[in-house]
């Protein structure tokens, strides 16, 4: 905790304090004995710059999204009570970036600052949902500003479709013992070509991926 107190206080050591919270996330996992399995639609580069997507419905989407994506340099937008989290919160407040839902101002910082790590080459990973199910594996209305962010920077959305999150480690309830959860990581959409007025069909395509991944899985669950 000490080392990454230090690392995540200077900009130009934010990176190597990415790849220890990424090992401490494997150790937490096993530990706790959530292991994963991931079906990957297609092999992706992972010194190119995403804007990374994931249906949200559980605490434990963040934790896991660390080991998959090594050794990419991911930075996550999130609900600024995050950074109230004793070290996880360290975080939110300097590799990571928060954001007030219902403060319009702040939702423009995050973006901006969003916008500048995108031209560093960094990428950023985003719920769309804009918060974790009510009703998991159900999914929310998506909100634009992911979607806008790719288009504008011209850099491919990776969706990816956590199965058994909510099941593992209920957002509103008691963690489950040992289990392995499931993920699928789609092949990178291309926004090259797509204008701003694009937004809604790549946003409705994201959607359509992940709706159909979760009512193979669960198709009682999400008709109810």
């Amino acid at each position: 905790m000490p080392i990454l107190w230090i690392l995540c206080s200077w900009e130009s050591t934010y990176y190597a304090a990415h790849l220890i919270r990424t090992w401490w996330s494997k150790f937490v996992l096993f530990v706790c004995g959530c292991w994963y399995k991931i079906a990957w639609g297609k092999p992706i580069d992972k010194k190119q710059n995403y804007v990374v997507v994931f249906n949200h419905t559980s605490h434990l989407d963040i934790i896991l999204m660390l080991p998959i994506l090594y050794p990419m340099f991911v930075r996550f937008i999130g609900k600024a009570e995050l950074s109230k989290i004793p070290l996880f919160g360290k975080f939110f407040r300097s590799i990571d970036i928060s954001v007030k839902r219902e403060d319009a101002d702040d939702a423009q910082r995050a973006f901006r600052r969003a916008d500048a790590d995108l031209n560093l080459g960094h990428s950023i990973a985003i719920a769309p949902e804009g918060g974790t199910s009510k009703n998991p594996p159900q999914l929310r209305n998506f909100k634009s500003g992911a979607f806008r962010l790719a288009i504008n920077h011209q850099v491919p959305v990776l969706v990816v479709t956590f199965f058994d999150n909510w099941k593992i480690m209920p957002s509103n309830g008691q963690p489950k013992g040992p289990h392995w959860g499931r993920v699928k990581i789609h092949a990178p959409i291309e926004t090259k070509g797509m204008t701003i007025n694009d937004f809604e069909l790549l946003s409705k395509q994201v959607r359509n991926l992940i709706q159909s991944d979760l009512e193979r899985v669960y198709p009682n669950e999400m008709k109810s």
